[in-house]
């Protein structure tokens, strides 16, 4: 049954507000250190040229509107983003087509970025203009009513309705009020509207890039695979339940500051040119060593570490306390660990790797790293573990990422045996498994560690208990 959508139901609330954590916070010094570095190192407009390119693909593609292949865009970015460079790839729906939406949106998304950094108010007529370079034209009302869960307005109030919409995100930013909740209200109102007879969602993704911008924030990076996330978050919201797209624009603005801490240039320097850079940034590293800092990010790294375990061990002694565990039945959740000074902090390297690829980040091996995971011995050969990675992420050395993983422990009953037959039998039995990956998605949380936040605390809890009750789903479907 659909709902009839009223223009006074658009107004920016309260709720907004409610159901928006403070999450960003966490992740803020890291997005502020890595703008005054590309800033310094004469990179700041070549990697806001990429990062909108790279935004707009990514959109078009959650959109089905187009989609490049890896190979292609790899080549398309070398290019400097020529059309040719596409001919040798796969492009949807064809090469020429995939780069004229692909200009478009990323021209539309620099028009917006100069007026948004000016600090000028954006129009009607200025905000029609920039939607004129992201589709080719410019956009026409709808005269026709749009039925759908929400029925939207009729076609005699959408004009005046979005107008009045333009204003509240100008008096709200003037009032103060958080731009992430603007943005994410904005957004949200725009597809409920749907001004246009075609755009719609360009337009919503525009808008919510400019509230961005207008405060320093570094704008809504929203990945071509999280197309089903993107669509049931705006349902939820519908129905009134914000947090689910809330906690989208966070992730968003999480992938857009990992995005700009992993970015380099598309193409490597020359070797004269790739020695003198090194050898200068090399002097001002050796300069710029702060102890005091270097030891404030120590302090700060361990307390994280102290932090996650703790959420652990309380996790597990719940959890416990839950499945009853006796001697031969039942199970057991037990929690392991390896710290920075641990000589096993390098278990899951490889693993880690694997997850920072495929959530599009640059894994800093230079730094350091531990893990925690819990294991769930449900008999001698069914036996499984969730292992949270905290790591560095990207070229700065003060942000770091907890991921998890999941695995099925798989005896290596051969390798035992000649581990036995090696030592003569003496000794301790060694169990020696092979960890086979699991399906299980996790994202992964940044944040900060330039000084320590206590609130840090509650994210990890809850990020742990969430993960867990994500791997217990999956384990679940393998008892029979």
């Amino acid at each position: 049954m659909s709902t009839v959508l009223a223009s006074h139901g658009l107004h920016f609330r309260t709720a907004w507000l409610e159901a928006l954590s403070n999450k960003w916070d966490l992740l803020a010094p890291s997005w502020a250190t890595r703008q005054r570095h590309l800033e310094e190192r004469g990179y700041k407009e070549a990697y806001q040229t990429d990062a909108f390119y790279q935004w707009a693909a990514d959109f078009l593609a959650l959109q089905g509107v187009a989609r490049l292949s890896p190979e292609a865009w790899s080549a398309y970015r070398k290019s400097g983003y020529a059309p040719w460079a596409l001919a040798g790839g796969t492009a949807y729906p064809s090469p020429d087509e995939a780069h004229a939406h692909l200009q478009a949106l990323t021209d539309a998304m620099q028009k917006l970025f100069a007026q948004a950094r000016s600090e000028s108010p954006l129009d009607m007529a200025t905000l029609m203009s920039v939607l004129r370079f992201g589709g080719g034209s410019t956009p026409s009302f709808r005269t026709e009513a749009v039925n759908g869960p929400i029925r939207s307005l009729p076609p005699t109030e959408v004009e005046a309705a979005f107008g009045a919409l333009l204003a509240e995100i100008h008096a709200q930013l003037a009032a103060g009020a958080s731009p992430i909740a603007i943005a994410a209200w904005a957004h949200h109102a725009v597809t409920q509207i749907r001004p246009f007879t075609d755009g719609n969602a360009r337009t919503a993704f525009l808008l919510t890039q400019y509230i961005l911008w207008r405060r320093g924030l570094p704008g809504l990076y929203l990945k071509s695979d999280q197309r089903l996330a993107y669509y049931m978050a705006l349902k939820a919201a519908d129905e009134g339940h914000l947090q689910p797209w809330t906690e989208l624009v966070l992730l968003g603005l999480q992938q857009a500051v990992l995005y700009a801490l992993s970015w380099t240039p598309a193409q490597p320097l020359p070797y004269d040119a790739a020695v003198q850079s090194f050898t200068q940034r090399l002097a001002q590293w050796r300069t710029r060593q702060d102890r005091e800092r270097s030891q404030r990010i120590i302090t700060s790294r361990y307390t994280v570490f102290d932090y996650m375990e703790e959420a652990l061990r309380s996790i597990a002694r719940s959890l416990e306390e839950k499945l009853k565990p006796e001697e031969g039945r039942g199970a057991r959740a037990l929690v392991a660990k390896a710290y920075p000074d641990s000589p096993y902090y390098h278990q899951f390297t490889e693993h880690i790797v694997e997850y920072a690829r495929q959530h599009g980040y640059y894994f800093n091996r230079s730094l350091a790293r531990g893990w925690f995971k819990l294991k769930f011995s449900l008999s001698a050969s069914k036996k499984y573990q969730l292992v949270f990675t905290l790591h560095h992420a990207g070229y700065e050395d003060a942000t770091m990422v907890v991921g998890a993983f999941l695995h099925f422990l798989e005896p290596l009953k051969y390798q035992q045996k000649r581990e036995r037959r090696r030592s003569g039998g003496r000794g301790k039995r060694k169990a020696l498994y092979y960890f086979a990956p699991l399906p299980f998605y996790a994202p992964p949380m940044a944040f900060s560690i330039e000084q320590d936040a206590p609130s840090l605390r509650t994210f990890l809890k809850a990020y742990a208990e969430s993960l867990l009750g994500q791997a217990l789903s999956e384990i679940t479907h393998e008892i029979y």
